[in-house]
C-alpha cells in the first residue's frame, strides 16, 4: 500500500515535495513489513504429533474397533477400544503413525456436581 502511495507521489508531485513524501512513504513501508513481521514470529508453531495428543475432535465415522475422526479440522483413522457413534465427542491419547487412538470424552448432564 505504502509503495504503491510512494510511486504515485514520485509520478505526481512536483520536484522537492515528491522526493520528502516518496521517502516518508517507504520509511513508513518498512516500518509496517517489520511490524507485521515481529507479529508473525510470536506466535507458537503448532505442528507434530505433540499437538495432536490431548486434542478434542468429533467422530465422523462410527469406531468398532476403528474409524474416523475429525480433530484440528482434519479427517484422521482413529481405533479405540470401546465402540463409538458417529457424533460423539473424543480426545486423542496417543499417535501411531497416521493412526491416532482415541477415547470418549464424558458427556456433562449440566448438573452441578
Amino acid at each position: 500500500m505504502f509503495l504503491l502511495l510512494a510511486l504515485l507521489l514520485f509520478i505526481f508531485l512536483p520536484s522537492p515535495a515528491n522526493v520528502i513524501a516518496g521517502l516518508v512513504c517507504l520509511v513508513l513501508a518498512a516500518c509496517e513489513v517489520a511490524f507485521w513481521q515481529r507479529r508473525v514470529r510470536r506466535g507458537k508453531v503448532e505442528t507434530g504429533v505433540g499437538n495432536l495428543v490431548g486434542a478434542t475432535g468429533e467422530v465422523t465415522e462410527r469406531i468398532a474397533p476403528s474409524g474416523r475422526v475429525r480433530v484440528h479440522g482434519e479427517l484422521w483413522q482413529a481405533r479405540s477400544s470401546a465402540d463409538l457413534p458417529a457424533g460423539s465427542q473424543v480426545r486423542v491419547v496417543a499417535v501411531h503413525g497416521l493412526v491416532l487412538d482415541v477415547e470418549a470424552i464424558a458427556a456433562s448432564n449440566g448438573r452441578p456436581g
